[in-house]
């Protein structure tokens, strides 16, 4: 599935990034850092976090695969949510850019191309982790969180390439370049749509949770790798700071 966003996207990225380049007033600013501190330390903690969270894997797929826990309404909810990673992030980003296409406003779609793009630096970062990782997702190990085997997720497919969740990266991905953007040019609005895309990425990796495709881990550190795409991005393409 990751593998499919990501020739997605960068078949979009093809067509809309020239049309938006072309229209873009060309900024001098000072060299940037290839990492800041914070995006380093978002990236850091989220990977940390992660690795402390392993040992409890297991418990928490128990407890929400459990029957108690688990209803009609909120699979609908979470079922949206899923989607909202994929292919939402794109079919989002790709309708900026189209609408601000159709009024002029090229504002609106570089915000969906730089969406875009953040989208496709997660998801080529997460599948060369799930890769070489090789983690197997809690259907094909549930009493077993750390089966990993370097390389195996290249080699044997979707069932071992769960570390980490590609949904969840697209998610936070599409959330942290929108809300970085915006946030430049109208702080008021930001305020309040930032709390709405990062709760919908949040339920997003949620999601992959109820449906059983990854474990919490997988879902806390593709978060960070999101959020640090769009941030990273944003501050070198844009100079967002």
């Amino acid at each position: 599935m990751i593998a499919r966003m990501r020739r997605r996207v960068l078949l979009l990225l093809a067509v809309v990034s020239p049309a938006v380049r072309a229209q873009s007033t060309t900024v001098v600013a000072p060299t940037e850092p290839a990492v800041t501190a914070r995006e380093a330390t978002i990236f850091g903690a989220s990977l940390a976090a992660a690795a402390a969270l392993i040992s409890s894997d297991v418990r928490i797929a128990q407890w929400t695969q459990a029957p108690a826990h688990r209803s009609a309404l909120v699979g609908h909810v979470l079922t949206g949510a899923r989607l909202f990673g994929d292919p939402g992030s794109i079919a989002l980003s790709a309708g900026l850019w189209a609408a601000g296409q159709m009024r002029g406003d090229a504002t609106m779609s570089t915000d969906g191309v730089r969406a875009l793009e953040a989208v496709a630096l997660s998801g080529t970062v997460t599948y060369l982790i799930k890769g070489a990782v090789g983690r197997a997702r809690p259907y094909a190990s549930p009493d077993d969180a750390h089966n990993t085997a370097f390389g195996r997720g290249f080699r044997d497919g979707s069932d071992y390439q769960s570390f980490p969740s590609g949904h969840t990266s697209a998610a936070f991905a599409f959330a942290s370049a929108i809300t970085a953007r915006v946030a430049t040019r109208d702080e008021a609005r930001a305020r309040w749509l930032g709390p709405v895309l990062y709760s919908a990425a949040a339920l997003t990796g949620l999601s992959r949770m109820y449906d059983n495709k990854h474990w919490a881990s997988d879902v806390l550190f593709g978060a960070g790798i999101g959020t640090v795409s769009g941030l990273l991005l944003s501050r070198h393409l844009d100079h967002v700071r």
